[in-house]
């Protein structure tokens, strides 16, 4: 196999001359590039892409971290991230954090090892111990899915207002006690999207004269189980809501298994209501009404973001706040009462 010792050889220059060709500098004459290129072409030379990498601190990798992989949501922004990072010739380098803050921190430290060129983060909050990793490691990031008080470009939709909207919709159809599943809730109330739907809903609610009943609140883990069980302990009692409105549709689709197994039937006794819209949601039985986020932009954008980043152009939106929809299907109906 050749070497570029054996391509500086034949070409009659140095190794240093080899090298700048292969890495585009603009120090080397056309004439001097042609016969680096002639030479190499008659060896059937390739320059080590870890080589060029190093020489240029330049990857063309982008890292990505998520919270759970497993969950539809974050594999639709995958697919807009990744088909944004083919059309630049982009590779990605996807680390799950299995919901863990230590490990969050651990990739972040080794895909910085590893020289990506920068990072799209999407965990469930990004705090000031997050924001100065990133700054004093001088490590471009976006932030999808999320926004933050920091100064970080990020993409992602309004939660606040989304979960409004879902909650308005349903005192439309004539609830008025309506029970809530969020996602864990901690200190770090900046930037975290269940606090933002919590308030969302609770403020639909006030401006609709309507009580806030701390048993219809409850706190589960984004998973198919943690709905069915907040779902199974909301609906214990004589009082029980007339519509449940869980903050993601796996969730939400524990919560329609748990009406069922209480000896009830959705929507005729239980209106229940999601949010993402992913692809699972039409094929419950009854399909489920949900607040649509569009996953699949999200992730395109906030590649788009990072690559402008990284190539020193400017970014037309810093913040970028895309739309929201209510997706009306079969899991909600007027209430009996």
């Amino acid at each position: 196999m050749a070497t570029i010792d054996d391509v500086a050889k034949l070409a009659g220059v140095s190794i240093a001359t080899v090298s700048r060709v292969f890495n585009n500098s603009p120090l080397v004459s056309e004439k001097a590039r042609q016969k680096v290129l002639k030479a190499a072409e008659e060896l059937g030379y390739k320059p080590s892409m870890p080589a060029r990498s190093l020489a240029m601190k330049k990857t063309n990798t982008i890292g990505l971290i998520v919270p759970d992989i497993s969950n539809p949501y974050y594999a639709e922004v995958v697919r807009g991230i990744e088909d944004v990072c083919n059309i630049y010739k982009y590779n990605i380098t996807l680390c799950n954090a299995d919901n863990k803050r230590e490990k969050e921190f651990q990739y972040i430290e080794m895909l910085k090892n590893r020289w990506v060129d920068g990072i799209i983060f999407h965990c469930d909050y990004f705090s000031k111990e997050h924001y100065e990793v990133f700054k004093n490691d001088n490590i471009k990031v976006v932030l999808a899915g999320r926004t933050t008080k920091f100064d970080v470009p990020y993409v992602g939709i309004d939660n606040f207002k989304a979960a409004y909207d879902a909650v308005n919709y349903l005192i439309s159809l004539g609830h008025e006690r309506i029970g809530i599943i969020h996602g864990p809730l901690d200190d770090m109330k900046e930037t975290i999207d269940s606090v933002d739907r919590l308030r969302g809903y609770k403020q639909a609610l006030i401006d609709n004269d309507l009580p806030i009943y701390d048993k219809f609140i409850k706190e589960a883990n984004f998973k198919y189980k943690g709905g069915y069980n907040a779902a199974m302990e909301m609906l214990k009692g004589e009082m029980r809501p007339t519509a449940i409105f869980a903050i993601s549709d796996i969730m939400a689709m524990g919560v329609i298994n748990a009406v069922f197994d209480s000896g009830l039937s959705c929507p005729e006794d239980i209106s229940v209501m999601g949010f993402d819209n992913i692809d699972l949601s039409e094929a419950t039985r009854p399909s489920l009404t949900t607040v649509s986020q569009p996953m699949y932009e999200i992730g395109a954008v906030a590649a788009r973001m990072l690559i402008k980043m990284l190539n020193g152009e400017n970014i037309d939106e810093y913040q970028t706040i895309l739309e929201h929809k209510i997706v009306v299907r079969n899991s909600c109906k007027f209430p009996k009462e």
